[in-house]
C-alpha cells in the first residue's frame, strides 16, 4: 500500500515515450529518491535509507540502488588495458566492487556460477576466529589439475565411509612419527593384548611337547578371551 514520503515532500512523476521517471513513491526498499522505468519492465532506482543495516552511529545512511531487469545485464569494461605478458601479476584492475561494511551475495536460483580467468585467487584475510574458507558441495567437489599442492600447519582428512588413495606411479609418505590405527584396534583394544599374551604362552621351548602348549592355553583361559573379541567384533562389523 502506498504511502506520504516520510520526507513530507511532494510526489513526482513524468512520462515519455518509451520510459518514465518518477521521485517520492513507496516500494520495498523504501521511499524512491530518483527511479527510471521502461515499457520493457526494466528499472533502475535509488531509494530512501530505510535504517536496515545502519551503524549504531548513524553514519552515511543506507540508501538503495537497485536494478532490475527481466533478461539479462551486460558490461564489457577493460578494451583500453594494456595486454600483460605471460607470468605478470601485478594487479590491473578493470572493476572494483569493494565493499566497506557487510558481506557481498552472489546467488543463482536457477543457474550455475562460471568464474573464468588467467588466474583466479580466493583469500580469507581476517584474523582471530575469522580467515576461514569454506567449500561445500550438496554432491562432488572435484579438484582437477596436473599438480595439486596442500600446505598447511595441520592437515585433517576424514571419510565417514570410503577412503581411497590409488598412485599409479611413486608413492612417498614421510612424518616424524607415525601411529596407524583400524577401527578394529579403536572399538577391541584389548585384542592386541590378548594376542601378545597368547604368542607368549604357546611360544614352545627347546624340546616342548605340542600337547602341553595345548593345556597351556586351556588352563590360561586365553581361548575363552578370543571368542569373546570375535563375537563383538562380528556384532560391530556384521553388516558391513
Amino acid at each position: 500500500m502506498s504511502k506520504a514520503p516520510d520526507d513530507k515532500k511532494n510526489l513526482f512523476r513524468k512520462n515519455f515515450p518509451r520510459f518514465s521517471v518518477q521521485s517520492g513513491q513507496s516500494s520495498i526498499h523504501g521511499d524512491t529518491n530518483f527511479e527510471v522505468q521502461t515499457q520493457e519492465a526494466q528499472s533502475f532506482a535509488f531509494h530512501a535509507s530505510t535504517g536496515e543495516g545502519a551503524s549504531e552511529g548513524g553514519g552515511p545512511g543506507t540508501g538503495k540502488a537497485v536494478l532490475y531487469t527481466p533478461g539479462s545485464s551486460t558490461e564489457v569494461l577493460g578494451e583500453g588495458l594494456k595486454v600483460r605478458d605471460a607470468g605478470d601479476i601485478v594487479q590491473l584492475p578493470a572493476k572494483i566492487i569493494k565493499c566497506k561494511r557487510g558481506d557481498v551475495i552472489i546467488e543463482c536460483e536457477n543457474g550455475d556460477i562460471t568464474l573464468r580467468g588467467r588466474n583466479i585467487n580466493i583469500e580469507a584475510v581476517g584474523g582471530g576466529q575469522d580467515g576461514v574458507l569454506n567449500l561445500n558441495g550438496n554432491r562432488i567437489i572435484d579438484v582437477n589439475a596436473p599438480d595439486i599442492r596442500l600446505q598447511g600447519e595441520k592437515i585433517t582428512e576424514k571419510a565417514t565411509k570410503d577412503f581411497i588413495m590409488i598412485s599409479e606411479g611413486f608413492t612417498e609418505m614421510k612424518s616424524a612419527f607415525t601411529i596407524a590405527a583400524t577401527k578394529a584396534d579403536e572399538q577391541f583394544g584389548a585384542m592386541a593384548k590378548i594376542l601378545e599374551e597368547t604368542t607368549s604362552i604357546i611360544k614352545p621351548q627347546i624340546g616342548e611337547a605340542t600337547e602341553s602348549i595345548k593345556k597351556k592355553v586351556e588352563e590360561s583361559g586365553i581361548k575363552d578371551q578370543l571368542r569373546d573379541v570375535a563375537e563383538g567384533f562380528a556384532e560391530q562389523f556384521g553388516g558391513l
